[in-house]
């Protein structure tokens, strides 16, 4: 297991695929929570005030992580809380050896068009559209501690789109794009619906569900953006995907 500088440095932009991921929970801190207490919680305080729908969940970061010969990426994540991690985000990623790895859903359409969804005020990518995806959940992590990345982006799939994973096929390598300290693993779906029949069915979803944190869904073709506001990881992995070879 190597440190995350070995595959990725600070204010770099990687994207790449990997054949299979394995990340594992293990016991320990994140230093920097610890050191950084008092500061924490002065700006979870204030980012309370500002933004009163945050909730102090547990989330994990992955303090290492490396990349096999036959394209496995390997990681250890440990526990943390959120507002431990939001402070991390919003005094600029000071902490380089650690990163925030989730799942994200990469669902094309039966013409090849991606879905990309608009997050809601009040959230953290508020206004910004991206492939449905999320922090790692309790539910994403096996028995023996091992983190199924699959299970994470179907569930976020089920929460944010209403598609049932079963009528997704899951369609090639995990797309990784490494981004600030973000590491957002794309797993690739194919629906056999066309774009209109997907969009449709994702669009009477979120206006079932007033707790939905969807605004609206669009459909665009990957390696296109349109210029629309999306968080760096997301415009990174669309941007790439076209052209995609699997190597690190």
């Amino acid at each position: 297991m190597t440190s995350p500088n070995s595959l990725w440095r600070a204010g770099q932009t990687r994207v790449f695929a990997a054949s299979g991921v394995d990340l594992r929970l293990v016991e320990g801190t994140w230093p920097f929570a610890v050191e950084n207490e008092h500061a924490i919680t002065r700006h979870w305080e204030r980012r309370r005030q500002e933004t009163p729908g945050f909730f102090n969940g547990v989330v994990y970061v992955l303090v290492a992580f490396s990349m096999s010969e036959a394209g496995t990426l390997s990681g250890r994540l440990v526990r943390t809380d959120f507002r431990s991690s939001l402070y991390w985000r919003d005094s600029g990623w000071r902490d380089s050896s650690v990163m925030d790895a989730f799942g994200a859903a990469l669902i094309t359409s039966a013409e090849g068009h991606l879905l990309v969804g608009r997050q809601r005020a009040g959230h953290l990518n508020s206004g910004l559209y991206y492939p449905p995806s999320g922090f790692l959940d309790a539910e994403d992590i096996t028995g023996d501690g091992r983190v199924d990345i699959d299970a994470s982006a179907a569930r976020e799939t089920v929460e944010e789109t209403g598609l049932s994973p079963s009528h997704l096929q899951r369609a090639g390598d995990y797309v990784i794009a490494m981004v600030g300290g973000l590491m957002s693993i794309g797993v690739p779906f194919r629906s056999p619906l066309s774009g209109a029949a997907l969009l449709a069915e994702a669009t009477r979803h979120i206006e079932g569900d007033d707790t939905s944190e969807v605004a609206e869904f669009l459909l665009i073709r990957p390696g296109e953006a349109h210029g629309l506001p999306m968080p760096d990881y997301a415009r990174a992995m669309i941007a790439h995907l076209p052209n995609l070879k699997t190597s690190v």
